[in-house]
Parts: structure tokens; C-alpha cells; sequence
């Protein structure tokens, strides 16, 4: 579809958010998902001890950010981001 004189319409990068509490989900979203990735799960989480709730550390550091992930694309979703 055009425009009357004749340009087709501008759209913004639909990859970009648009709003402040899709900029937040975005940053937090991509800072966690970071988190869970061979250079700081070497370096930070990459140890059996201490044992919590009879996990190793490894598994309890991954579980905490996988479950915080999914809270923010709840959240994003409920904010209708």
C-alpha cells in the first residue's frame, strides 16, 4: 500500500522494542540468557560443591536463571510487550 504521494510507509525495525518495559524485558532477558553461557558458567557456576537441596551448585545457578527467564517472558507477556 501506498501513500498518497506515491512513498511506500516507514515502518520501525519490528526486532526493536518500543516501549520502556520492553527495553527492560529485552536487557534483562538477554543479561540472564548471558549468564547461563559457556564463558561465565565456566568461570562463575562450573563447580559440583556446595550441594543445595541435594543439587549440585551447577544445576540449583542454572535452575534459578532458567526460572528467571521464563518469570520475564510471563512478565512481558502480561504487559502486553
Amino acid at each position: 500500500m501506498t501513500k498518497p504521494d506515491g512513498s511506500y510507509p516507514r515502518y520501525r525495525n519490528h526486532y526493536l522494542p518500543r516501549t520502556r518495559d520492553g527495553v527492560v524485558a529485552t536487557a534483562l532477558f538477554l543479561v540472564l540468557f548471558l549468564c547461563t553461557q559457556p564463558p561465565i558458567v565456566y568461570v562463575v557456576a562450573n563447580r559440583i560443591e556446595p550441594v543445595i537441596f541435594g543439587l549440585p551448585f551447577l544445576y540449583v545457578y542454572l535452575l534459578v536463571l532458567y526460572i528467571a527467564l521464563i518469570a520475564i517472558l510471563i512478565w512481558a507477556m502480561r504487559r502486553g510487550v
